[in-house]
């Protein structure tokens, strides 16, 4: 799924309309491929804040990921949990912290001049972690025996691509060749 986000300096203006602004950048272009990885529609999601998507536990590192974004030209790579169900449309059913389950996405991001753009994998679909007396989330260790096969996007996008046996053909072009 493919996101463009405003910009993260942007965020922290306020709306008109309610004199407040929602924590995080809005969503101003999203793939329709998101309902693939989470509970929602593209239509949606249109001005909705990215920081609702994400998982409560993982608040601090997305929002330390914009901050690298934000202050960098580079791509930027990341890993973290979004909500498979978040809560979009008022009045549809509410699903708890505790029984929503967590999309984990690998998403590779970069500032553009007017906002962030992000390129989402799915990883793997977990339990929402426990929490302890206190509440705070307890993190386990995760299973990554079957994600060993796959390539990851860093892997993907940050080699060069293997052309050795390639077809000569290929890497021939017959128009200039006459």
């Amino acid at each position: 799924a493919i996101m463009v986000l405003e910009h993260p300096e942007v965020a922290s203006v306020e709306t008109e309309e309610s004199g407040r602004r929602p924590a995080g950048p809005l969503i101003a272009f999203c793939t329709g491929s998101i309902s693939k990885l989470i509970e929602a529609d593209n239509s949606d999601l249109h001005n909705y804040s990215f920081l609702k998507l994400v998982a409560p536990e993982d608040f601090l590192n997305v929002s330390k990921y914009f901050e690298r974004m934000s202050a960098s030209s580079e791509v930027m790579f990341g890993e973290f949990a979004l909500l498979q169900r978040p809560h979009i449309i008022e009045g549809d059913i509410f699903v708890s912290d505790q029984e929503n389950p967590r999309v984990v996405v690998e998403a590779v991001g970069a500032a553009v001049n007017d906002g962030v753009a992000i390129l989402m994998r799915k990883v793997r679909t977990q339990a929402a972690p426990k929490r302890d007396k206190l509440g705070n989330y307890i993190r386990s260790e995760i299973d990554t025996e079957s994600e060993k096969d796959e390539i990851s996007l860093f892997d993907l996008l940050s080699t060069e691509p293997e052309t050795s046996d390639a077809p000569e053909s290929w890497s021939k072009n017959p128009s200039l060749s006459r």
